[in-house]
């Protein structure tokens, strides 16, 4: 009985390793711009399922780094991002995106900022619903552990969005999770006027008015 015991409890052991690490070992799915926390469930019984909750932002262990504090208005201008765990601790799977500066991240109106382009293998971009842009977001590409991760992030040219902050979601393991882990703030530097259609549209994609302004201008482009 003993032996059977032992041997109950490695399968376990290995069955657990196994459920912590899974989810999404290949990148946060493509929907994640819009709700960014993970929904990551435990069976409890025969009818019921848990859910695993976020951690408390203050017992997050992560820290989200930027290069420079301001982006620029020139051609290529770009600002090279990094996730970092704290020393002696990791992280497994992430998703980054830019948005304004304090902007709830439960809110449904909340724009995506910008391009993000991986420099290793150790990420991939994601489409996001509200990014004017060709991308919004960036996503791991594997369940290793992590003690840090860096890529770029390019504004679209010539467009003032603001004050950005880099937000992120960081799992460790699959039970195990921190939403809203923020960067410090980004300013846009080197523009002057006022904001085209397209850039006030691109800042602020929800705005029906502004919406609608686009609309009513595509013949006259298009022609």
């Amino acid at each position: 009985m003993p032996n059977f015991i032992c041997f109950a409890q490695i399968i376990l052991c290995v069955l657990l390793t196994f459920i912590l690490v899974g989810g999404y070992p290949r990148g946060a799915p493509v929907n994640s711009c819009g709700d960014p926390t993970p929904i990551h469930q435990t069976r409890l019984n025969a009818t019921h399922i848990g859910i695993f909750y976020p951690q408390p932002m203050e017992t997050s262990r992560y820290t989200i780094e930027t290069n420079l504090r301001q982006y620029q208005n020139i051609p290529g201008s770009r600002v090279r991002v990094t996730l970092r765990a704290n020393n002696g601790d990791y992280f497994r799977g992430f998703f980054v995106q830019a948005t304004r500066d304090r902007f709830p991240l439960e809110a449904i109106n909340r724009p995506a900022y910008g391009t993000f382009r991986p420099v290793d293998a150790q990420s991939q971009p994601r489409g996001c619903r509200a990014a004017v842009g060709r991308v919004g977001g960036i996503t791991h590409t594997n369940n290793a552990d992590k003690t840090s991760v860096s890529f770029d992030w390019f504004p679209p040219a010539g467009c003032n969005l603001g004050t950005v902050q880099f937000v992120a979601t960081v799992v460790k393991q699959y039970n195990e999770y921190w939403v809203d882990v923020r960067s410090p703030n980004v300013t846009g530097a080197g523009f002057q006027g006022q904001r085209g259609i397209l850039c006030r549209l691109y800042n602020d994609p929800y705005n029906t008015q502004i919406q609608r302004q686009v609309m009513n201008l595509l013949p006259t482009i298009n022609g």
